[in-house]
């Protein structure tokens, strides 16, 4: 009942049991887990027909980019461009539909599900890839960091400071 849940650890003690207090934990923790879920399906995929475009600055030397290449950066599996220069991907947040899309088709996961590969790489002294707010972030600062990589949709794609590498269709599922 709900009274035993609350019960005390002894007769005299206010303090909640451990058993309480791990319930009470628990149904925090799935609250949280179902909010995250929640959010993350409201943000859903990008509309049928969507294109990724894969971009760079202007000035960066970079021509083309392979769909494995791409894996990897992301991944940071590899973190240098052929020049020597080190490599800078950035993401868009994982609530998008965008960044959704995009971890699904080049990374073949969703983004909640890198939580863990994020955890293991940090105590690797590997950060993930610097997050920015919008596409035009993401423009901007390809435009002035000639190292970056980042991904937005093909129409929302500044080209006075960006140029795309590499376009993604969507694929069916």
């Amino acid at each position: 009942s709900a009274r035993d849940v609350w019960r005390t650890s002894s007769p005299g003690s206010r303090r909640p049991s451990r058993s309480s207090s791990d319930a009470v934990n628990s149904l925090r923790l799935c609250a949280y887990v179902l909010l995250v879920a929640s959010v993350a399906h409201a943000a859903g995929p990008e509309p049928a027909g969507s294109t990724i475009a894969v971009v760079v600055g202007l000035d960066s030397a970079v021509k083309d980019v392979t769909l494995d290449t791409l894996r990897e950066l992301y991944l940071r599996r590899r973190r240098v461009w052929p020049d020597g220069s080190r490599v800078i991907p950035v993401n868009l947040p994982p609530d998008t539909g965008v960044r959704e899309s995009f971890s699904r088709r080049v990374l073949g996961r969703l983004p909640l599900d890198l939580a863990s590969y994020w955890n293991r790489r940090y105590f690797e002294g590997i950060r993930p890839p610097l997050v920015l707010r919008s596409a035009d972030a993401v423009c901007a600062y390809v435009a002035v960091e000639p190292s970056a990589i980042g991904y937005l949709r093909l129409e929302d794609i500044d080209r006075d400071t960006c140029r795309a590498i590499l376009t993604l269709e969507d694929a069916p599922e």
